[in-house]
């Protein structure tokens, strides 16, 4: 039962792959069904739009990790910093998320990302905003061991490892600061991984949005992400401040259909956020995220 499972896991059914297919991101977007090209506007931005960067205000850094399917398989730890540099160049970010995969002690595979990014406003005025962002991201997996005589990975040889550079884009737009739109293509420029005749290609996905503030403290948004050579998925969130210090986050994603649901408690300049995910097959998945920023 414990190998079926972890075939399960390597073969699609997770969801957290730090360059192949992550939708997630941190908690406060993974709680609102990752619909966040066209709202967010936080250190975690390049996990969405790195155009979001450019409305980072305050410098700051944040830690995030989760265990999807709960199954204890699988981890995905993931780092951000963000350093505002001027109203005129911008914020930056400097960023990394690490997946792996185990059978008890051996290491099946991992995959990392170490990446900066870089958002700045084209326009600005009291009516509207117009953001430009690009993420740079060092691709790296390593393949682990293969089974060997043992069975367990103890004694089998190294399967090697490849690495490949990645490029996002996006933008971002707002309207008196109640209405937004959001654009992003990931991997752009179609990073490739092995030899000729073992070559494979980091997933490329397009993903364009919506969001919407109704009144004060509440958010909602609306995306549709298309990745090459795949069905489109479907992502709406919402997100309401009952107090300055706490949210509330929901949200639903299609292919697969999955609920999302958590909160934020934010203090000083300590936040914490939590997010739980379901999934039609597989246990839920719990999203812890930690942030510190400068008051």
């Amino acid at each position: 039962m414990k190998r079926l499972l972890v075939f399960i896991l390597l073969t699609g059914a997770l969801q957290a792959q730090v360059f192949t297919d992550q939708w997630t991101g941190a908690a406060a977007g993974a709680a609102a069904g990752g619909a966040q090209v066209a709202v967010s506007q936080s250190l975690w931005s390049h996990n969405y739009n790195p155009a979001g960067l450019a409305n980072t205000e305050n410098m700051g850094a944040g830690f995030a990790f989760t265990n999807p399917g709960t199954y204890g398989f699988a981890s995905l730890s993931m780092f951000s910093a963000a350093l505002p540099l001027s109203e005129k160049w911008g914020t930056l970010s400097l960023h990394g998320d690490m997946l792996r995969v185990k059978n008890g002690d051996a290491v099946l595979s991992s995959e990392n990302a170490l990446g900066v990014s870089h958002g700045v406003h084209l326009l600005k005025d009291l009516r509207s905003s117009l953001s430009l962002g690009y993420s740079l991201n060092f691709l790296f997996v390593n393949y682990g061991q293969s089974a060997g005589l043992s069975g367990d990975g103890s004694d089998g040889i190294d399967l090697g490892s490849v690495s490949g550079l990645g490029m996002d884009v996006g933008l971002q737009a707002s309207l008196r600061d109640r209405a937004w739109m959001g654009i992003a293509v990931k991997n752009i420029n179609a990073p490739k991984f092995g030899s000729s005749e073992t070559e494979a290609e980091a997933l490329r996905k397009f993903v364009v949005g919506l969001g919407y503030s109704p009144y004060y403290g509440l958010t909602s948004s609306f995306e549709i992400e298309k990745v090459f050579g795949r069905d489109a998925q479907y992502r709406a969130g919402l997100e309401y401040a009952i107090m300055e210090w706490f949210s509330l986050r929901a949200g639903f994603s299609t292919y697969p259909s999955q609920l999302t649901f958590g909160f934020g408690v934010e203090k000083s300049f300590i936040s914490v956020d939590y997010a739980f995910v379901s999934h039609p097959v597989l246990n839920g998945t719990h999203v812890f995220t930690l942030e510190i920023h400068k008051p």
